[in-house]
């Protein structure tokens, strides 16, 4: 379980292109409900693209789930 997370934060973290992508460690990830991670991980990859605000909104839910 705690790859697969691993491996959709960085996913998510490649689309939201970031410049610093040190903020979202996928480490940090391993052991929050893969539930909450496959939604968000969902809902970015099937956009074509994300509004500022909308990565913003995706940042802050990240670090809600963060354990």
């Amino acid at each position: 379980m705690s790859n697969q997370n691993e491996q959709m934060i960085e996913e998510i973290r490649e689309r939201l292109n970031i410049v610093n992508q040190g903020l979202i460690d996928p480490e940090n990830f391993k052991s929050a409900d893969e539930k909450e991670v496959r939604e968000i991980h969902d809902y970015v990859t099937n956009k074509a693209s994300l509004t500022p605000s909308e990565v913003s909104a995706i940042a802050d839910a990240l670090g809600q789930i963060r354990k």
